[in-house]
């Protein structure tokens, strides 16, 4: 699990230094195991795409109605709306646009907000299967996981 942590870290510090920063130049994601992944962040959960918004050159606020909650429900209600923040732009790992639409989330908290972004996406079908499992190297490989590498 400690190379879970390590990839988990390095992702969570490049993406808030995307959401606080300037621009970036290409979008990779490390891959890893979705069960980890779900141990990993601060919280997760299936939302629908209300809107997105901009927030100055680098960044956007993604809203999501709240379908489902893996982790973090102390803090996230379902049938809530909740405010996402994310880089802007597919080269930076911009969350997807698709108003209406149901995503799975991973997500950090960040300077009192939620952040994710692309590499913190997953399907809803995969994220309530990552649930179900214990995290863990033996529970499952990152085989099958994505790995997106958005440079343009």
């Amino acid at each position: 699990m400690r190379g879970g942590r390590v990839a988990i870290a390095a992702v969570a510090v490049v993406l808030l230094g995307l959401v606080f920063a300037g621009s970036a130049s290409a979008c990779s994601c490390a891959p890893a195991a979705p069960a980890e992944s779900l141990a990993e962040s601060d919280a997760a959960i299936v939302g629908r795409l209300l809107s997105v918004e901009s927030h100055g050159p680098a960044r956007s606020e993604y809203r999501y109605e709240v379908v489902r909650v893996y982790r973090g429900a102390d803090a996230i209600e379902r049938g809530s709306t909740l405010a996402v923040l994310s880089p802007k732009g597919s080269a930076a790992c911009a969350l997807p646009d698709g108003v209406g639409r149901r995503f799975g989330l991973f997500l950090l908290r960040g300077g009192g907000r939620w952040v994710s972004g692309l590499c913190g996406v997953i399907s809803p079908r995969r994220l309530w299967a990552a649930a179900q499992k214990p995290a863990g190297p033996a529970s499952e490989s990152t085989a099958g996981t994505t790995t997106a590498n958005c440079a343009a």
